[in-house]
């Protein structure tokens, strides 16, 4: 359908809106599925960082850091608190299932699934929660110790020491899979996860990098398509949002760096380096940053007359972006918890 009626069916709904319910069916597929991201795009709240979550529901606000392991939640009143408490501690919300761009269903229980949160939260008994009884005695618990925040009561719900490697197992097949069909190895795959989203499959960042691996659709995800499935796409943000398919584009897209971008680098641990500093700040300024022209081949000689460790503190003393010079640092560091 043509851009200018997409962008006049979007002015005439927002006007409607109130009146009545859209059925999604009555429409083209693009045209639904335009409509449905314009429709539920505030109820995921934006944060500063792709390891954080926000979500708004029956006037409980709750952010979920998954790098510091703690859960806020702040709200209207006291009944609402222990609602909002009560509905993270047991909500499957999940991107198979639910559309990250909606938590219409948060909260939603289903028997014979484990909450989200299932073992990386235990109540004050030590124990993993996963019926209602339970999540409803340990909100009761934390409730004893509100704080506020401007006249709303809040709680703070910790989560466990080992939270990180928890939720980290349920992608660690995933990442086998794909590094094996890749030729890219799982502790770069699962330390890469780690850094970009802190296992937050619904990370989205402010320059819209999606789901776990904080793919970029319009580069990285557009470059998976175009060399390796061999023709153009872009995916579409329910597709990053899937945790196979995500962690299946950034593993297509880190073989692309090793073979296609970062070539000519011969030594494996350099060019591994080099794939995570380009999978953070892009090949380009690999290349500015050894090289005032930005010439390719000079870099690559550069690279190459230097050691392993030489070019190491290169990445995290020279490179032009102090945010990837930290993120080599980090990726690095967290490799060895997955060998």
């Amino acid at each position: 359908m043509p851009l200018p009626l997409l962008l006049w069916l979007l002015l005439c709904f927002s006007v409607v809106l109130p009146c009545r319910a859209i059925q999604f069916g009555d429409y083209d597929s693009d045209v639904a599925a335009l409509l449905w991201e314009y429709l539920h795009q505030g109820e995921l709240l934006a944060t500063d960082k792709p390891t954080q979550m926000a979500l708004r529901n029956n006037g409980a606000d709750t952010l979920v850091d998954f790098e510091q392991g703690t859960i806020t939640v702040v709200a209207d009143s006291r009944d609402q608190l222990k609602q909002g408490i009560v509905q993270i501690i047991l909500t499957q919300f999940d991107p198979t299932e639910i559309d990250a761009q909606t938590v219409e269903d948060f909260g939603l229980v289903r028997k014979n699934q484990k909450p989200f949160f299932y073992n990386q939260i235990r109540d004050h008994d030590g124990q993993p929660i996963e019926f209602a009884w339970r999540a409803e005695r340990y909100a009761d618990r934390l409730m004893t110790k509100l704080g506020w925040r401007n006249g709303r009561p809040q709680v703070r719900i910790p989560l466990v020491a080992e939270h990180t490697q928890i939720a980290g197992s349920k992608y660690l097949s995933l990442a086998r899979q794909a590094g094996q069909r890749h030729g890219i190895s799982v502790p770069l795959m699962m330390a890469i996860m780690e850094t970009e989203s802190a296992f937050n499959p619904l990370a989205r960042s402010r320059s819209n990098a999606l789901g776990l691996m904080q793919i970029k659709a319009n580069t990285a995800g557009r470059d998976y398509f175009a060399l390796i499935k061999g023709y153009q796409h872009t995916p579409s943000a329910s597709y990053l949002y899937q945790p196979a398919q995500n962690i299946e584009t950034a593993a297509g897209y880190l073989k692309i760096l090793k073979t296609r971008y970062l070539k000519g680098i011969w030594n494996a641990t350099k060019l591994e380096y080099a794939m995570i500093a380009s999978y953070n700040g892009g090949a380009g300024n690999l290349w500015n940053s050894l090289d005032r022209r930005g010439n390719k081949t000079n870099a690559i000689a550069r690279i190459n007359k230097m050691t392993e460790k030489e070019f190491y503190w290169f990445l995290t003393n020279r490179h032009n972006r102090d945010e990837t010079r930290n993120y080599v640092r980090k990726v690095t560091s967290r490799q060895g918890k997955y060998r």
